[in-house]
């Protein structure tokens, strides 16, 4: 009896490596998020070196302490000598404790794994899990976590903002800049350097945020540029006619169409004649194809807020124009993906 011989099973046209990429993010975010949980790099800047030594400062057994360490060597977190570990430079600058550039805020609870766990749900009803756009309580503690890791991030963007918004010049007696929804003000810092010492800013946010701002404020030297303006920024009095430049960075994803013009009405009215509003966001193409950190805001704001949503920049010059700012331009890949979009009021 003759054998019958198959033919060799062909090999899928692409490679499986972008899915198993994705996939393995996973587990590269929760090594790194327990890490941070457990103190293991503020250990290892602490002189706790070996896996005994920091398995016992962070109360953990030695097979899961060495296991976690050499994964953290994988990722370029740490480095390996025999049986010595040390921090890379960019662990030891962004993920020691109580270091000026620290960014392990959001990691050091599960608040923020927990919530992605419920996307499936929010797809489905289209009802966010963990809504911090509408009470304060909410709000207050996860923006403090998620300042710092904003700021680093956005301070070359915000310099490359304030080179645009500044260009034009300083009036004699100073600029007047409204910053709302502040959180670390790094973009109406960058302006205040800017423009100069006459430069007067009123920085607007919750109140728990705002005492994160003023630490800030404090880092760069320009405490007696700054007034705060608690409240939230869907309520809060902005005043007439007051301002020469308003900034709203990172915050109007957070909003639907009515709620973002409503905003932009009360913007308009706290500007002078000749005054600027300045948007900056991540935006996608009106495609919305890309960029992807756009794309990932949108599912962000799903999660997060009520009518949020990533817009395009097309969208926000219509609701621009729709409550009468002119001289509207738009900046696109402004520093860290984001765009900005600068209207006038007449």
């Amino acid at each position: 009896m003759s054998r019958v011989h198959q033919p060799p099973v062909g090999m899928p046209p692409v490679s499986p490596a972008l899915i198993q990429q994705l996939d393995a993010g996973m587990g590269t975010a929760r090594v790194l998020g327990v890490a941070v949980q457990l103190g293991l790099f503020t250990h290892l800047a602490a002189g706790q070196t070996t896996v005994a030594e920091i398995a016992h400062a962070a109360q953990a057994s030695t097979r899961g302490i060495r296991m976690l360490l050499d994964a953290l060597v994988g990722l370029g977190l740490l480095t390996k000598t025999q049986d010595t570990y040390t921090l890379t430079p960019v662990a030891a600058t962004f993920l020691v404790r109580d270091q000026p550039w620290y960014l392990g805020q959001l990691m050091e609870s599960d608040w923020m794994w927990e919530t992605w766990g419920h996307l499936a749900d929010a797809v489905r009803t289209g009802q966010s899990f963990h809504q911090v756009d509408r009470a304060p309580a909410a709000a207050e503690p996860f923006f403090r976590a998620y300042i710092p890791a904003l700021y680093v991030p956005n301070l070359p963007g915000a310099r490359q903002v304030a080179e645009v918004l500044v260009g034009r010049g300083v009036p004699a007696g100073g600029l007047r800049v409204l910053d709302l929804g502040c959180g670390s003000a790094v973009w109406s810092l960058a302006v205040a350097e800017a423009a100069g010492p006459t430069t007067r800013v009123t920085a607007q946010d919750l109140p728990g945020v705002l005492e994160v701002t003023r630490t800030y404020v404090r880092r760069h030297g320009l405490e007696a540029q700054y007034d705060f303006l608690p409240g939230d920024q869907r309520q809060v009095p902005l005043g007439t006619q007051q301002f020469d430049l308003a900034i709203l960075a990172r915050y109007v994803h957070e909003l639907g169409a009515r709620e973002a013009c409503d905003l932009f009405q009360r913007v308009w009215g706290a500007l002078k004649p000749g005054g600027r509003i300045a948007v900056i966001d991540r935006m996608p193409n009106e495609e919305r194809t890309g960029p992807p950190g756009a794309l990932f805001l949108a599912v962000r704001m799903l999660l997060h807020t009520e009518e949020g949503d990533a817009h395009t920049a097309g969208t926000y010059t219509e609701w621009m124009r729709r409550v009468g700012f002119r001289q509207i331009a738009v900046t696109p890949d402004i520093g860290a993906d984001d765009t900005l979009i600068v209207g006038v009021r007449p």
